[in-house]
């Protein structure tokens, strides 16, 4: 009798305890009915809805698949989507479920950008087509014709240091600014090295692997140094642009630190028609800035005194040069010209004025006498004064930095800035110090690139295709970003602006050079010792 007393308390309190945990678990006040009733209640009850693609059998909620694509969006792998969702008191998406809806979701990325990628070579076409009446005419008569258009070319990593598994190489079209084409290198398979780790633990044999190696798809597809994909990419687009998008990539603008250009050229991909080298002026005015303060180290040519050629005297002279390329697009002659008098001017003095070359928009002394007046003394304009001796140390570097060939390559006047924008929105999506696959690497350029290409509104074709509901809220802030893009990119080229940026930047500068020489040396290789 005792037994069946305590028996019966037992249960009492195991049905107390597991109303109390559900009543803990709903808000509001507890349904009537058995606590398998309450259970069967909650799980037969769902705050998101299930999406409406009925072909699949196991049809996902729709919150589910929106924090996955949130995750890809800012470049977040499972265990940052779990904090998120952790801080917020959500309840987080089981590993294998976040899994299985990033495929899906990694599917849909890529397939947006291929494309996206088919529309924008339409709209180049076109868009040569507008400017340029015999390629008018040709589209006229076969409207798959051939055209040839100039590109500019750029490789990026998905680690820095040139030790990535991953590296993308890319193509935008110069004219219009959008992106025609690029290309994704493995040199690793996730699922090849977990099967060799299997292997050499003796948990699998070689011939399981053999069979296993006859259906998969293998994520490996460049066999090479990190260092070498940039010209594989570069040989890959060349060689399908003509049979797959029916463009003639002749005039390929790139930096001059990459072997891809000669790759490119040593494969002939046009029988008939050469491929130009184009200069990047950002990279040679960046080239221009090394040579100065290696040969200042190496010929130690700085230091204090007047006429010395210091790290800002370097960066002066660095953007003396480019100024010279961007005010004489078109003439070698007037780039030239102008390059040698950037030097010139800076040795100048009252005893030898040297300013027989100066553009009168930036001498001071060149301008003085178009206006008739008697220039001022050179001692006032001694910042940027360079001693004859040190002065003719840097012809050697003059001499190579505006040469004819070099000067050719730079009469467009443009720059990889589209580049690297676009590398800065891939890896926005795709963090470098995040380890991913392939694939994720693949759908975070398609994104970046479709975002590029389209704007923000490229997401509302994402959306569409994982069967998500675009809200008023999700449209309407996707067109006021789109916008503010817009507005900021033109405000940013308006000259106001652009002469706001100088002084503020030239302010920085010389605040930190005036903290930097009041503070002495402060931190350095071996300074304890």
């Amino acid at each position: 009798m005792t037994s069946r007393k305590s028996s019966k308390r037992v249960q009492q309190l195991s049905l107390a305890r597991g109303k109390r945990k559900i009543s803990d678990g709903l808000p509001g006040e507890m349904p009537s009915g058995s606590a398998s009733e309450h259970d069967k209640y909650r799980r037969s009850v769902y705050t998101s809805t299930r999406l409406r693609d009925e072909s699949r059998n196991d049809v996902a909620f729709d919150v589910n698949v929106r924090m996955v694509l949130l995750a890809h969006e800012l470049g977040l792998g499972y265990a940052a989507l779990r904090k998120i969702t952790t801080v917020l008191g959500l309840p987080g998406l089981h590993l294998k479920t976040y899994q299985r809806h990033g495929k899906t979701v990694t599917a849909a990325e890529i397939e947006r950008g291929l494309e996206s990628l088919h529309r924008t070579r339409e709209q180049v076409r076109q868009a040569y087509a507008d400017i340029d009446a015999d390629v008018a005419e040709l589209l006229r008569e076969d409207a798959d014709a051939v055209i040839n258009i100039s590109v500019s070319f750029d490789g990026t990593w998905q680690k820095r240091g040139f030790t990535s598994h991953y590296g993308i190489g890319v193509c935008i079209d110069i004219f219009t600014g959008l992106v025609i084409d690029f290309e994704v290198l493995s040199s690793y398979c996730h699922a090849c090295a977990l099967k060799e780790a299997a292997r050499h633990e003796g948990k699998i044999t070689d011939e399981e692997i053999d069979s296993w190696r006859e259906t998969h798809d293998c994520a490996q597809n460049f066999r090479g140094s990190s260092k070498a994909m940039e010209q594989e990419a570069a040989k890959r687009m060349w060689a399908r642009s003509v049979s797959r998008h029916q463009l003639r990539y002749i005039q390929m603008l790139s930096d001059g630190d990459s072997a891809a250009f000669r790759e490119v050229v040593s494969l002939n991909p046009y029988p008939g028609h050469e491929v130009v080298k184009l200069e990047c002026i950002n990279h040679a005015h960046k080239r221009m800035g090394t040579a100065l303060r290696k040969l200042s180290a190496e010929r130690k040519l700085g230091g204090k005194g007047l006429g010395k050629l210091t790290a800002k005297k370097c960066k002066t002279l660095q953007n003396y040069y480019r100024g010279a390329i961007l005010n004489n697009q078109g003439s070698i002659e007037k780039m030239k010209n102008e390059i040698w008098a950037g030097l010139l001017h800076s040795m100048s003095c009252d005893e030898v004025p040297l300013h027989t070359r100066c553009n009168l928009s930036w001498c001071w002394y060149r301008r003085a006498e178009e206006n008739g007046e008697t220039p001022e003394s050179h001692r006032l304009h001694a910042g940027n004064f360079l001693s004859r001796e040190v002065g003719q140390k840097l012809i050697p570097v003059y001499h190579r930095m505006s040469s004819d060939s070099l000067l050719q390559r730079m009469q467009h006047g443009g720059t990889q800035n589209a580049n690297e924008c676009l590398n800065s929105v891939i890896w926005a999506r795709c963090p470098k110090t995040v380890f991913v696959g392939k694939s994720r690497v693949e759908a975070a350029a398609s994104m970046a690139i479709s975002t590029f290409n389209e704007g923000a509104s490229a997401m509302l074709a994402i959306m569409d295709k994982l069967w998500l509901e675009s809200t008023v809220v999700t449209i309407t802030t996707i067109r006021e970003t789109d916008m503010l893009r817009i507005t900021k990119a033109e405000s940013i080229q308006s000259e106001s602006v652009k002469r706001c940026r100088k002084t503020l930047s030239t302010a920085k500068k010389l605040k930190r050079h005036q903290q930097e020489r009041g503070e002495g040396s402060t931190y350095g290789a071996g300074m304890e010792s």
